[in-house]
């Protein structure tokens, strides 16, 4: 029963008990979300391993093995008050109270992903996209504006245009139809836990590409961080952050290539 994502290395690597259950939401199974029915607290290859056995409403039953070393015997890896699930959000809401008290301000802007800023050493950046209704349709358009924050305690640095944008050629760019119709057969548990584990996953791999230790399952992170990118935003929002951090998001595409070619023999 394959619902979860390829992966390369069998423990999964989780930083709260919060994110254990993002997981399990991401990925329901083919007949709904997943109970879980037993955990088993071990040792395997040295990290601290939490079997779970979960369960379907139609009986079936898989076994998952989360790495659990990063916050075995506490309450689990905290970010701006907030466990990693929450982390995007914090940085995305600063972005947004900037913005705002920062004028010109749209009122339509909606807050993107944030990605490490190629301009500014030590940084986020999150761009800052337009969302209007034309003709009936609401979509998404273009971003006129980026903010930067630092990382990781999320204080803004700046907010200005973003680059390339043309203030004369108003409105920007439109990329597609709000919400993204990849969101929409996902349930609410489903949506809520693909967030999560995408903030997770994000925060891991913005800690390493800003000098932190690596850890064996990053590869899987990234790969599982460009599929929950294009479940929960436009495919056309991949070239804005790689306009804004095209070394970055050639790292993960490197790191996913490796899954690519190796899960297949694993």
């Amino acid at each position: 029963m394959k619902v979860f994502p390829a992966r390369i290395h069998k423990l999964v690597r989780v930083d709260s008990v919060s994110e254990q259950y993002a997981y399990l939401n991401a990925y329901p199974g083919p007949s709904g979300p997943w109970s879980i029915v037993f955990q088993t607290l071990r040792d395997q290859e040295g990290a601290a391993t939490d079997e779970t056995i979960a369960r379907s409403a139609l009986g079936e039953e898989i076994s998952i093995l989360f790495d659990v070393s990063s916050f075995h015997g506490g309450p689990g890896i905290h970010r701006l008050d907030g466990f990693t699930i929450e982390y995007l959000d914090r940085l995305m809401q600063s972005a947004a109270e900037f913005a705002r008290a920062n004028p010109p301000h749209h009122p339509g802007s909606l807050p993107r992903f944030p990605v490490p800023s190629a301009r500014y050493s030590g940084r986020v950046d999150v761009p800052l996209a337009v969302l209007a209704v034309e003709a009936s349709r609401r979509g998404l358009y273009e971003p006129p504006r980026v903010v930067t924050l630092d990382f990781p305690d999320g204080v803004p640095f700046g907010v200005g245009e973003f680059p390339g944008f043309d203030p004369d050629a108003w409105p920007p760019p439109r990329l597609g139809d709000w919400p993204p119709p990849t969101t929409s057969p996902l349930d609410r548990s489903c949506l809520e836990g693909s967030v999560a584990r995408f903030s997770a996953c994000t925060t891991r791999l913005m800690d390493v590409w800003f000098g932190g230790a690596a850890h064996p399952q990053l590869p899987d992170e990234a790969a599982e961080y460009l599929s929950l990118l294009t479940r929960l935003d436009l495919r056309e929002m991949l070239p804005v952050y790689e306009r804004l951090s095209p070394a970055y998001m050639r790292w993960i595409h490197d790191l996913a290539e490796t899954v690519e070619q190796r899960s297949g023999t694993c």
